[in-house]
């Protein structure tokens, strides 16, 4: 029920790995690790050999069961698999758990099921840190013991087996610092494309992840305004790299229409032109344009329309939702949604598309009355569900005179599947499923409960949508979603930071790793 081992702070002695030691001193507890601090006699006793590592399994049945191995020698025979890399880059962790886990609110509604598989996670998942204490180490380590590099990469989904290494406690969680690296297995191969959707249309959803013209200097600048702080590159070298992996992932994408999230709220349209400019130097002239909206609510980011103009058409002006439209859509919190009709050129069909970005779990929404209500749903839940319910009722009213029925909301929703928002816009403008207004959500007909587009703490789920009307439903012939970014460590992106010019120059100018959603792609077949 006890450890038999203890981590000894002693910045004296030296011993090798393997002696037999004795140490006098006094036991403390250090942020949680317990410790033996003040060593006032030291006995080194020679070799003896390492005891055999002490097995472990996930999930455990508590937290507390890890107390028994703090400090000791500790294997995990399992093929574990890799769940978490969020801070692979800045302190060499990635997170292991005994089956690849999807968010909760992703499987299950708010409520008891969810909070209990959250649970349930916590309970399955070890970190594997580097055995070092500094920050953006250099070289990294990859979970099998050998350098990171781009011959010995992972991914999301890949397995490590027989870790092995020192059971530690730091920075609120139990951690293991590896004495040899795991046998690794390559089980989620980069899709070299996105998956066939069918149809004669194909449209998508990108979430570009603060894509600037404008560089980020550290100060304001950007905005409508211009006295909001820029995000994205932080110098012309960084802006080069990311708009390189986007031009990149979006040729690849090959989306007739294209609603893109996180750009430059620019007064200019500068990010639109910008990746249709580079976009048509790669393609051909004309492959791709945009639609010039000028900035749209008062936020640094909105979301933008590109399309491919040899196989559409816009039909008439964009329209826009914010709070001068609906008060329920509350623009100082969600990204106004922008809608353009569209007519296909072979068909002569048209089709009204509304790029939404509702508000993020990620900051709190206290100020208007809506906290976490602790439920797994996070920050602003009724926020979002109230601009869904406007998004429906105003695309219900055709803002565009499309004259119409088939709409496709796309966008980053920061919902998952089983959560209100969603809910409220399946529902339609009336909230009465069954009436035939309700919409239909393409990613989970065609993708199943496990889809996912993002990685968020060990736990996979999607946040980026194809919602497609009542009409336009039955038309669609597909969806996919290309996996190129939530699985990949985002050591491989274009951010400079932190990083040593080792680590920079794993980057490669490729589709991989250009945002942290993975773009949705969905086929629709118009033909009358």
């Amino acid at each position: 029920a006890t450890s038999d081992g203890i981590y000894v702070l002693d910045n004296s002695n030296s011993p090798a790995i393997g002696n037999i030691v004795r140490v006098q001193g006094t036991v403390a507890e250090f942020n949680g690790l317990t410790e033996l601090t003040g060593i006032n006699q030291f006995s080194d006793c020679g070799p003896a050999g390492l005891p055999a590592p002490t097995a472990i399994n996930l999930p455990v049945s508590s937290l507390a069961d890890f107390e028994a191995w703090e400090g000791m020698l500790v294997t995990f025979p399992q093929a574990l698999v890799i769940s978490e890399y969020f801070n692979f880059d800045r302190y060499n962790e990635v997170v292991l758990s005994s089956q690849r886990h999807s968010t909760p609110t992703s499987i299950f509604e708010p409520g008891p099921d969810a909070i209990q598989a959250a649970q349930d996670l916590a309970l399955d998942r070890i970190t594997v840190d580097d055995a070092r204490t500094g920050q953006n180490p250099d070289p990294a380590i990859h979970p099998n013991g050998s350098v990171f590099d781009l011959s010995n990469r992972f991914r999301g989904g890949d397995t490590v087996q027989n870790v092995t290494g020192v059971l530690d406690y730091a920075f609120g969680e139990y951690r293991l610092q590896p004495t040899q690296g795991g046998n690794y297995t390559s089980l989620n191969a980069r899709p070299a494309a996105p998956a066939a959707v069918g149809g004669s249309l194909r449209v998508g959803t990108f979430n570009a992840l603060n894509f600037f013209t404008t560089i980020d200097r550290g100060s304001s600048g950007c905005g409508p305004s211009g006295s909001l702080e820029c995000r994205g590159a932080d110098s012309r070298d960084e802006f080069t790299r990311q708009r390189a992996k986007l031009i990149a992932a979006l040729a690849d994408l090959d989306a007739h229409i294209l609603g893109l999230v996180e750009i430059e709220n620019h007064p200019g349209d500068a990010p639109a032109a910008d990746l249709v400019s580079g976009l048509n130097d790669l393609l051909g002239a004309g492959s791709y344009d945009y639609i010039a909206t000028g900035p749209i609510g008062s936020d640094a980011i909105r979301v933008a329309l590109i399309y491919q103009p040899a196989v559409v058409s816009p039909v008439g002006s964009h329209a826009v939702l914010d709070s001068s439209v609906d008060s329920r859509f509350i623009d100082s919190k969600n990204r106004p949604v922008l809608a353009q009709t569209f007519e296909e050129l072979a068909s002569g069909e048209r089709l009204t598309i509304a790029v939404a970005h509702l508000k993020s779990k990620g900051s709190a929404c206290d100020d208007v009355g809506d906290p976490d209500n602790g439920d797994g749903s996070g920050n602003c839940n009724l926020t979002r569900t109230t601009a869904a319910q406007a998004m429906v009722d105003w695309l219900a009213g055709d803002p565009t005179g499309s004259g119409d029925s088939d709409f496709l909301i796309l966008g980053d929703l920061n919902s998952y599947d089983k959560e209100d928002p969603v809910d409220a816009l399946l529902a339609g403008p009336d909230d009465l499923p069954g009436t035939g207004d309700d919409y239909t959500d393409l990613v989970f007909v065609f993708e199943g409960e496990a889809a996912y587009t993002y990685v968020f703490d060990g736990a996979a789920g999607y946040l980026d949508y194809a919602l497609a009307s009542a009409s336009l439903a039955g038309r669609a012939t597909g969806a996919t979603i290309w996996h190129i970014n939530a699985d990949e460590p985002d050591i491989l992106d274009y951010d400079t930071t932190f990083k040593q010019p080792a680590q920079q120059a794993l980057y490669e100018p490729n589709a991989y790793r250009s945002s942290d959603h993975d773009p949705v792609l969905i086929g629709i077949d118009l033909t009358p």
